[in-house]
């Protein structure tokens, strides 16, 4: 390549210049010619290779759901204890009272008389003593009609209201009988045309004391004359009347003489 230097003449031009020049054309003719549309295969390929850029958030992952257990449909049934249940104890039978102040058999307190009874007697002297004891409070006794240990305890109780040591311990006299045969009288006032179970009792120990009377509960002539013979023998007048002082000698166990 040449070109006209000053002066009319032609000078070469250099070979850098020459390709210089090839070169600044051909970049304007790049820049100036249509862009290509990419082909479908193309823009497939380039959606496939990195995701598109937009706002939306991606979401988190899902956590697993916790598992339940649910019951059976049918109820388990427990499996039944067998207990053994001991067979109930048989009671022992026991007496019951006849009448009050009794612990076992029956009470014949009115006796045609009140013997002198020791440890070892048997009979209904006994039975009718144990119930007297049971009466005062003495026992309890069981009235089996057998003067035994338990009988003879009692009777120590009774030893122990003395004012001096017993004569004869364990030896029921006279003196004993209307002291335990009175012990359960009261403070009532008794006298001819009074009627119960007070004037019983009252009969009985008057008849233990020694006197003679029909036990029928009803203080009569009798009865009247059985007290002022008692009140006599031990001096504190004869009026028939049993009170303060007659019941007092009473249950401290004296006799008519």
């Amino acid at each position: 390549m040449s070109h006209v230097a000053p002066g009319g003449g032609r000078r070469p031009v250099p070979a850098s210049l020459a390709v210089a020049v090839v070169l600044g054309l051909g970049l304007t003719a790049c820049s100036t010619a249509s862009p290509t549309t990419p082909t479908a295969a193309e823009s497939s390929a380039s959606e496939t290779a990195a995701p598109a850029t937009t706002g939306a958030t991606a979401p988190a992952p899902t956590e697993p759901l916790p598992t339940v257990t649910a019951d059976p449909l049918t109820p388990t049934r427990p499996t039944p204890t067998v207990t053994t249940t001991k067979p109930a104890p048989t009671p022992t039978p026991t007496a019951t009272a006849t009448d009050p102040g009794t612990v076992a058999g029956a009470c014949e307190r009115t006796q045609p008389a009140y013997p002198v009874v020791s440890p070892g007697a048997k009979g209904p002297a006994v039975s009718a003593l144990q119930c007297f004891l049971n009466d005062a409070d003495f026992g309890p006794v069981a009235v089996d009609g057998v003067y035994g240990s338990q009988t003879r305890e009692a009777l120590r109780r009774v030893e122990a209201t003395f004012e001096g040591p017993a004569p004869r311990p364990g030896r029921v006299d006279a003196g004993v009988w209307v002291l335990v045969i009175s012990r359960s009288l009261g403070s009532e006032t008794l006298k001819q045309g009074s009627k119960g179970p007070a004037v019983e009792t009252l009969q009985r120990a008057l008849r233990a004391a020694g006197g003679t009377l029909t036990v029928d509960g009803t203080f009569g002539p009798e009865t009247k004359k059985v007290v002022e013979r008692f009140q006599d023998a031990n001096r504190i007048g004869e009026d028939g009347v049993v009170v303060d002082e007659t019941l007092f000698l009473l249950k401290s166990g004296a006799t008519i003489g």
